[in-house]
């Protein structure tokens, strides 16, 4: 990857917009940028790596920091770098984020990072990270990895000579990656702790187990546990557990005959509660069948009575239906009486009706003749509509036709104004043409002159001349060149003249014959050039004129129906020439542009008024038509509404006749007699169902209470008859099991207990039942939780036993790998796992660095990797020189300032190259190197540049960042970074 374009606006310390023709350095060898402290060098790497990877190459300078403080607020910070990578060139543009001032208003406002990759195909790709991925996929590096290769940053290698095997190994593991070989030691450590507290924490567990066990024998526990003999207290705690189980057995049969014993009382008691209960419930039965009995036989006599009434009912049931049939014929009555009434309502609806729509029908008379003489006064609008319109659409062409002429003499003033342009174009390039013209002849001349010089040089005297054959040459022609100030010229003069006679010259560079075709031939492309120019202007200027004569014919054929007035307005001013007569002929477009548009004004609004009152006229045809079908409709409702009063009237009359003959037929003078007597009727009727149904309610009532009391009642008195069977039958299976009878198993009929009795007993021997059971539970509970609590123990100790036993093997072995990884181990040197990985990166470097350091130092020095000295700390990373001339082995601390400059150089490009080589063998074709070179003599410079310029073999371009004079002095090739004076800097390529 070699850069050959840079261009930096408003980076670091780079104000403005800057170009760096990189591609001017070359494609190998070295250069120097130089310039005063805190110009900016550096800031050139910077900017390279930020365009490639969006950041700079130290990691103090934040992409939001590389904004420059002298830049005006409105500029634009970006980079943008043109590279060649396998022959192919790309370009990258990037900017980071920053404040800028905003393009319209005030403020300011956020630009956000982004970037563009052109690819050497056309395609692009754009976005901050898209394009920094695609650029360390193209060139195999990322940012950190391209920073250590192309850049040997300043100072930043004398740690590596100086340091220690903390420092040195520190600084690998940035590099080399070797940070998971730490942690693999410090994993391991911690894994052997973790490991040591497993142990620790099952030791502890079986201390606290052992603590909650319970033991009747508290005294012969302790002293087990105080021994500490973990099997022994396994032993004891296991014949502990083995005693409380059999006592827990004994107690579940004691338990299991107290728990039979005690169902067997709660059934019994169960029994002779339901017989208490059902003896109580036969009393009350009893009592309630003698309280209904007399009720019963009561209800049944009032029954029968209101029963015995059933003719009388049939007679009221016959009067309620004639009443009803009467009260049919005075609904008959009633209906025909509304019917009358509506029929007169209708009548005189009917009579109001035709009279409103004899006055509707007059007034829509009066309003269709005021219609028809409004449409008289409208009736030519049609036609004035239709003649407004033509004479607006002439208007209209007209001014159209105006618009056309201004139209055609502005493109005439453009045209115009291209004209000039071209003509100062031409005059420009006219100019450059005779410049260019007459540096060829000057050119040529020199040329000459110079050919002359090189013919008198080979004269010799005695020998003839080449041109004219003399044999004497009293003034040989010198040597010219460009610009060496002679004004005479051999002029016609013969050339044998010019060799003997020209008057002698300074001796310059000489003109040489292709900077000669060179000016020719740039003499010929402005030639060319002010031609081209020549023949465009010429033909600006023909189409102007055509445009003109065109004007004219319009003016012409435009102005021939005018005032005679205005057409020698017109043809005064053509008189006077081209420009006064466009001018004329403007002012006149824009007066008549002026009339036109009032005219095309005052015509539309005639046409609006024109359209009102042709709509107008159409709303009064559609009004009338509106007014005359309403007129007859209006005397069409007349018509019916006089027919309809007839027939309402006619129909009165026969309902009233109807409604006389019905009042003959009515038994009652009026409708509310007829309902009294009904209302009678109903009531009589009503009161005897009632006290009918009431009788018989009450007599089903008191008929099933007193057939429910003696259900009840038997069954109840059955059910005692069942519990003293089944107690004499018990008292028999008692007496002959145990020989005798107790006073509560008596069952003469004299010493019979009651069902209440044997309740009391029964629960007195159940409670002390409960007692004796609640005492065993008690026990068992208790004996219980000690043998679940001393089994739990047991267990756990037993577990932790196993536990305790693999974590004291594990970490035995992994305490011992994690004391060799760490560099821990007693009598051996304090190597880490991660120095050793180390190591071997270190003799790669070392190897690397002494193929440079031999160099140098002629050959002095050699660079070797050793044990520190002090034997403290880490080890493994020493670092010691070999000095070839006394054959002694020290410290490379011990090396003199330019000594050290140049062991920490080698060094640098030591660890450069085996990054190049763990990247995968990429090579880069440019690299800097930003180091301290003022710390050398003389002959160490020599050796130092000697050894940067065989890293510049090949096709490697090497850029040495420096301030040392002696530098500027040997390498040509420079890019000069100077700080203005106004603030910021600027940098520009020397050759």
């Amino acid at each position: 990857m070699r850069p050959t374009k840079l261009t930096i606006s408003a980076f670091g310390p780079y104000a403005g917009e800057m170009t760096l023709e990189l591609e001017r350095l070359g494609d190998r060898g070295i250069y120097l940028i130089t310039g005063d402290t805190g110009a900016g060098k550096t800031t050139i790497f910077d900017a390279i790596t930020f365009a490639l990877y969006g950041n700079a190459s130290g990691e103090n300078r934040k992409p939001r920091m590389l904004r420059s403080k002298y830049a005006l607020a409105e500029a634009r910070t970006f980079v943008e770098m043109e590279f060649v990578y396998n022959g192919k060139t790309y370009r990258l543009r990037r900017n980071p984020e920053y404040l800028r001032a905003k393009q319209r208003g005030e403020g300011e406002t956020k630009e956000r990072p982004d970037a563009l990759l052109e690819l050497p195909d056309g395609n692009v790709i754009t976005g901050d990270r898209t394009v920094t991925a695609r650029v360390e996929e193209l060139v195999g590096l990322n940012r950190e990895q391209f920073s250590q290769i192309a850049m040997l940053a300043q100072g930043s290698f004398s740690r590596l000579l100086s340091g220690r095997t903390e420092d040195r190994g520190a600084i690998f593991r940035e590099i080399f990656q070797t940070r998971p070989y730490q942690k693999f030691q410090e994993r391991l450590k911690d894994k052997a702790k973790g490991l040591y507290g497993a142990y620790a924490d099952s030791v502890k567990s079986i201390g606290q187990y052992a603590g909650g066990v319970m033991a009747e024998d508290g005294e012969r526990w302790r002293a087990a546990v105080e021994s500490k003999d973990l099997e022994a207290m396994l032993d004891l705690l296991e014949e502990m557990i083995r005693e409380d189980e059999s006592g827990a057995a004994g107690l579940e049969q004691d338990l299991k005959a107290v728990r039979e014993r005690s169902g067997l009382l709660g059934q019994r008691l169960g029994e002779a509660r339901s017989a208490a209960k059902a003896q109580e419930d036969a009393q009350r039965a009893e009592q309630e069948l003698q309280e209904n009995r007399p009720l019963f036989e009561e209800a049944k006599a009032v029954f029968e009575r209101e029963k015995g009434r059933a003719g009388e009912r049939e007679q009221l049931i016959g009067e309620i239906s004639r009443a009803q049939e009467n009260l049919k014929a005075y609904d008959e009555h009633d209906r025909l009486a509304a019917d009358s009434r509506a029929c007169q309502a209708e009548a005189k609806g009917m009579e109001a009706v035709e009279a409103a729509a004899g006055n509707e029908a007059e007034t829509l008379g009066l309003k269709l003749q005021e219609l028809q003489e409004e449409l008289d006064r409208l009736q030519t609008v049609g036609e004035e509509l239709v003649a407004a319109r033509s004479a607006a659409e002439r208007l209209g062409q007209n001014r159209q036709r105006i618009a056309a002429h201004a139209r055609e003499l502005s493109e005439y003033r453009a045209e115009e104004r291209k004209l000039a342009a071209a003509q100062r174009e031409y005059q420009a390039a006219d100019q450059a043409r005779r410049a260019r013209e007459g540096e060829y002849q000057e050119l040529y001349q020199v040329f000459l002159d110079s050919q002359a010089g090189i013919l008198a040089a080979g004269l010799k005297p005695g020998q003839p001349c080449p041109v004219c054959g003399s044999l004497e040459h009293p003034a040989p022609a010198g040597r010219a060149a460009a610009g060496d100030g002679t004004e005479e010229r051999p002029g016609a003069r013969g050339a044998g003249a010019a060799i003997h006679e020209a008057p002698s010259r300074p001796s310059h560079t000489p003109v040489t014959k292709e900077q000669v075709d060179a000016a020719s031939r740039r003499a010929k492309e402005a030639s060319d050039a002010a031609a081209k120019l020549s023949l465009r202007a010429g033909g600006v200027k023909g189409s102007l004129d055509q445009r003109f004569e065109r004007i004219k014919e319009q003016v012409e054929a435009e102005i021939g129906g005018w005032k005679e007035s205005w057409q020698e307005r017109i043809r005064g001013a053509q008189a006077k020439g081209r420009e006064a007569f466009l001018e004329e002929w403007k002012l006149v477009l824009e007066q008549l542009d002026g009339v036109l548009g009032r005219q095309a004004e005052a015509g539309e609004q005639t046409i609006r008024g024109l359209e009102e009152q042709a709509k107008r006229r159409g709303q009064l045809e559609v009004q009338k038509k509106k007014a005359a079908q309403a007129l007859e409709n209006c005397r069409e409702r007349r018509q019916e509404a006089g027919k309809a009063r007839l027939r309402a009237e006619t129909r009165r009359t026969e309902l009233e006749r109807q409604i006389a003959e019905l009042k003959k037929r009515l038994p009652h003078g009026d409708r509310a007699a007829a309902e009294a007597e009904l209302t009678e009727h109903r009531r009589r009727l009503l009161a005897m169902e009632q006290a009918l149904n009431t009788a018989e309610k009450r007599l089903n009532e008191y008929s099933g209470r007193v057939s429910a009391a003696e259900a009840r009642a038997q069954a109840l008195n059955q059910q005692l008859e069942a519990f003293y069977r089944q107690q004499e039958e018990r008292c028999v299976i008692c007496a002959a099991t145990q020989g005798s009878l107790s006073p509560m198993q008596d069952s003469s009929p004299e010493t019979q207990l009651s069902p209440s009795d044997w309740v009391r007993q029964l629960e007195a021997e159940l409670a002390g039942a409960g007692e004796i059971l609640e005492r065993l539970e008690a026990g068992r509970n208790r004996l219980h939780h000690r043998l679940e609590t001393n089994r739990l123990a047991r267990d756990n100790m037993v577990r932790q036993q196993a536990a305790m036993e693999a974590a004291r093997q594990q970490w035995t072995w992994v305490k011992a790998m994690a004391d060799t990884a760490a560099g821990e181990v007693n009598g051996k040197d304090k190597i880490t796992f991660e120095t050793y990985v180390q190591m071997a990166y270190f003799e790669r470097i070392i190897a690397r660095a002494n193929a440079r350091f031999m160099v140098m130092s002629g050959g002095q020095y050699e660079l070797k990797r050793c044990m520190e000295e002090d034997g403290r700390g880490k080890n493994g990373l020493g670092l010691s020189v070999i000095d070839h001339y006394n054959g002694s082995e020290r410290s490379a601390r011990t090396l003199s300032g330019g000594e050290s400059f140049q062991a920490s150089l080698s060094l640098a490009l030591g660890l450069s190259d085996e990054i190049q080589s763990q990247a995968g063998g990429i090579r880069l074709d440019t690299m800097f190197v930003d180091e301290g070179f003022g710390s050398l003599d003389g002959e160490s410079l020599n050796l130092a540049v000697k050894a940067l310029a065989g890293l510049a073999e090949g096709n490697r371009l090497v850029g040495i960042i420096s301030h040392v004079p002696e530098l500027k002095e040997r390498i040509e090739k420079q890019i000069v970074v100077t700080k203005e004076k106004s603030g910021g800097s600027r940098a520009e390529i020397d050759i």
